[in-house]
């Protein structure tokens, strides 16, 4: 059973909340994707503190975390872990991020490139320009648009019918995935959707500017594809490794559909490169 504290961070005028195993041990910063909370890290977060201290924030909009403003863009995800860095007064955390929280993790590479030892990113939601691209930006619209709807209405259910229809629509997920997916439902902004719809960077331009170990995790059924990622491998031009590894059987939630894949791949990374 993971043990754990919880605290807040006032970050220009915001409360963050987080969760943290503590120890003297490397920080393991974990960023969850859109709807989730900090705590959808927790089968992770099992493992990994057994040889780090484990951060997992819940993102502004999400968990115990305040409600958005009227000016919030995605870019102030990565502004706030940080913050968050700073505060907690941590040094060079690896971080590992999923879609919303895999794009974070990104950005906060590229904008602060001294800060992170290392990031992994868990099937980001990146888009392409190529309009030859094997997934149009059309159709990437209206897998947003269909994840907005379901998302926004599974907010008005309670949590015994969310844990039943996740359940049910997700039978590879353990109990320990499903219960927290389902009270992070109860807890989420839908208002944070407004800012999905923003024009973002594609990864063209984002992965030559990466400075840090990578670890990029797909699935043969999730939103980066093996052209997209094989692309991302070619555009590296930092020293540091690059590393990319499909797992086959899964979506977009790799983790919690293929979890013993995906652990032998985390850990593999972290240890063939000693982090």
């Amino acid at each position: 059973m993971l043990t754990y504290t919880d605290g807040f961070v006032k970050i220009n005028g915001v409360n963050i909340h987080y969760y943290r195993t503590g120890g003297s041990k490397p920080p393991f910063i974990l960023l969850h994707g859109a709807s989730d909370n900090g705590l959808c890290w927790t089968p992770v977060a099992e493992l990994l503190s057994e040889r780090y201290d484990v951060i997992m924030p819940d993102a502004l909009g999400h968990g115990l975390s305040d409600r958005l403003g009227s000016d919030f863009t995605l870019n102030d995800n990565a502004a706030q872990v940080v913050a968050l860095v700073q505060e907690l007064k941590i040094t060079a955390p690896l971080i590992m991020g999923h879609s919303m929280g895999a794009g974070t993790a990104v950005n906060i590479a590229v904008e602060y490139p001294h800060l992170p030892r290392a990031i992994i990113l868990e099937d980001p939601a990146w888009f392409s320009r190529d309009a030859s691209a094997s997934i149009s930006e059309e159709d990437q619209t209206r897998r947003t648009e269909e994840f907005v709807r379901y998302i926004t209405e599974a907010t008005t259910r309670t949590r015994e019918e969310l844990i039943a229809e996740c359940r049910q629509a997700n039978p590879l997920w353990s109990e320990a995935e499903i219960v927290p997916w389902a009270e992070s439902k109860l807890q989420f902004d839908p208002a944070v959707f407004s800012t999905l719809q923003l024009k973002r960077p594609s990864y063209v331009d984002l992965v030559p500017r990466i400075e840090c170990p990578t670890l990029l995790i797909t699935s043969d059924g999730g939103l980066v594809t093996a052209e997209k990622a094989e692309h991302a491998s070619r555009l590296w031009k930092a020293q540091q490794p690059f590393r990319w590894v499909q797992i086959k059987g899964a979506g977009h939630n790799i983790r919690r559909e293929q979890f013993a894949a995906f652990c032998d791949a985390l850990f593999a990374f972290l240890g063939d490169y000693a982090l």
